[in-house]
């Protein structure tokens, strides 16, 4: 399919997207019985009995008379959004395969980086000075080490540590209950202006579409499906926190949470996720290892997978490999060791100290601050991370 085919199916995708009575389950029905969305706009809709009800099929013909393309298109251009379906290249492949995916997003601002890794800070919106503060330190830390901060642009800790993530110059993206062009709540406006120049608001409510309770519940999946790791800050044991975690497990996301007083009321839903198995953050350092860790785990499998292939292709093959292995420099070696998600010079010593390398401290300071002035390797504060 061509860019410009590709371009006029999204349009169709948008007016799928909103006809009225269609949600993401009903839509996939449609598309699942083999029909792209031009399709479906240019067939007799009597073909759709036994897949959508008498009243979502009068919807969709309703629809039919009444959507303008181009009006539609240009009522988006003029707010400086973008739709982007399942069907768009540009859809985050996190979101594809999580339980009830949304069909479409609206964007404000840009979508996160997928090659870059990805956290939510979530919590209290009646947040402690504690929380204030904790907010505070892993917006910042996070974004300093080059990770996105992914929040829900609300009052208290989402908001908080989503300022102190743009504050430090990282980027953040707000995914709202609301149409992308309107900030819920006010009193966070310069937050949602800044999001729109360094990051993105996300919905997947239509332009226009105001904030109701039941809607926060559903933007939660998003939160946790476009994150790498999920940050707890502060949480009472009941709260609307607790909804964001299910789904980031229900997600296979990693949950961390910050401990606090036992005493304390908001402390109890990050002390009880604590007790029942979740990572414990006592600072920065903690989410920046488990990131670590979790793209480790996925260089090896994918480096298992790789090591399983290349005994298929003989003996010849193994030798060459072998040659080349033991030719590498340890400039190579540490470049191996360190990707986009920022690591620590001790981490970097394990890691060669695992392959038989046996270099002191000082010799690998060297090496490092030689690739950092090469422009090969990122320095952000004491990590390092590899130049995209």
């Amino acid at each position: 399919m061509t860019d410009n085919n590709k371009n006029k199916e999204n349009e169709y995708a948008h007016w799928l997207f909103n006809v009225q009575g269609l949600g993401n389950k009903s839509i996939d029905k449609l598309l699942c019985n083999g029909m792209s969305c031009s399709d479906i706009y240019r067939a007799d809709s009597r073909e759709f009995k036994g897949l959508l009800t008498d009243k979502q099929i009068r919807n969709l013909e309703q629809s039919k008379r009444t959507w303008d393309f181009e009006k539609e298109a240009a009522k988006l251009t003029k707010k400086n959004i973008s739709f982007i379906s399942r069907i768009d290249s540009r859809f985050p492949e996190k979101l594809k395969n999580i339980p009830d995916p949304p069909f479409a997003l609206y964007v404000k601002g840009e979508l996160p980086d997928p090659a870059k890794p990805s956290v939510a800070i979530i919590g209290a919106r009646m947040c402690s000075e504690y929380g204030r503060y904790m907010a505070r330190v892993f917006g910042r830390g996070l974004a300093l080490a080059g990770v996105q901060v992914i929040s829900g642009l609300a009052r208290g800790v989402d908001g908080i540590s989503q300022k102190a993530a743009l504050a430090a110059g990282g980027k953040s993206y707000g995914i709202v209950g609301s149409g992308v062009d309107i900030c819920y709540p006010e009193d966070n406006l310069d937050i949602y202006n800044n999001l729109c120049e360094m990051g993105g608001v996300i919905s997947e409510f239509p332009p226009g579409t105001y904030p109701k309770a039941n809607f926060f519940p559903m933007r939660n999946r998003i939160i946790s499906g476009l994150a790498d790791v999920v940050l707890v800050i502060e949480a009472r044991e009941k709260s609307g926190t607790q909804i964001t975690v299910d789904t980031a497990l229900e997600q296979g996301r990693e949950v961390l949470a910050v401990p606090g007083r036992v005493t304390d009321r908001l402390s109890d839903g990050c002390n009880l996720l604590i007790s029942q198995g979740a990572g414990v953050a006592i600072g920065v350092d903690d989410v920046l290892g488990r990131l670590w860790e979790n793209s480790k785990s996925s260089r090896h499998h994918d480096e298992t997978d790789g090591r399983r292939q290349e005994q298929n292709k003989g003996q010849h093959d193994l030798e060459l490999q072998e040659e080349s292995e033991s030719n590498r420099t340890i400039e190579d070696q540490i470049l191996e060791l360190v990707d986009i998600i920022p690591v620590s010079s001790s981490q970097i010593l394990e890691g060669l100290n695992l392959r038989g390398i046996d270099i002191s401290v000082p010799q690998l300071m060297g090496y490092l601050m030689e690739l950092n002035y090469e422009g090969t390797l990122i320095q952000d504060g004491t990590y390092y991370r590899k130049r995209q």
